[in-house]
């Protein structure tokens, strides 16, 4: 914006004094201050039209749904999911919304989108019901506190890095905790 003062204000001056080197410096740093404004726009739609690209294969990813009492899964889109299904998690699934493991067979997630010093977490259901959940970190052999306090939750975003199971949704779309702290 000061460069289009400035200029403007030396093309009046230099109208004024008839000076004809001046008027083409005027146009010179009028074509350079509209170049790049053309390039950071083209740059900007670029990135607008590559993020709904993004967004449209997010909306298009799908989840095996168990509904009813039939008792059989049946694949819908993650945008159609609701508080109270039941859906399977297989490794290397995104968790689609906020759930609590029900069923599970030696599922880890990666939970660093919401604390980047939580890591792998793995989540598991003893025998005899209780839900445990114990950290595997990369740096030292620090104890954790989830062996007396159990987590059954998964948080949406979480990459499933091993394991399968079921989950109860709990939340979803901006009720979920990652769209919520993003606000």
């Amino acid at each position: 914006m000061f460069l289009i003062v400035v200029a403007t204000i030396h093309l009046l001056i230099s109208l004024f004094l008839g000076d004809p080197n001046s008027f083409n410096y005027c146009l010179t740093i009028f074509s350079g201050v509209f170049f790049a404004a053309y390039l950071t726009a083209s740059y900007e739609y670029l990135k607008q039209k590559q993020f709904l690209s993004l967004k449209d294969q997010i909306n298009k990813e799908e989840v095996q749904v168990y509904r009813g009492h039939s008792g059989t899964a049946r694949t819908i889109p993650v945008t159609n999911l609701v508080v109270g299904d039941v859906i399977q998690i297989y490794q290397g699934d995104r968790v689609p919304a906020d759930c609590i493991l029900i069923e599970e067979m030696n599922i880890t997630a990666n939970e660093t989108l919401y604390d980047k010093s939580k890591g792998d977490v793995a989540k598991e259901i003893s025998e005899g019901g209780d839900i445990k959940e114990r950290k595997n970190r990369l740096i030292g052999s620090e104890t954790d506190n989830h062996s007396q306090n159990p987590d059954p939750f998964l948080l949406s975003g979480s990459l499933v890095l091993t394991g399968q199971g079921k989950a109860l949704v709990c939340s979803v779309g901006d009720n979920t905790l990652l769209a919520r702290s993003r606000n």
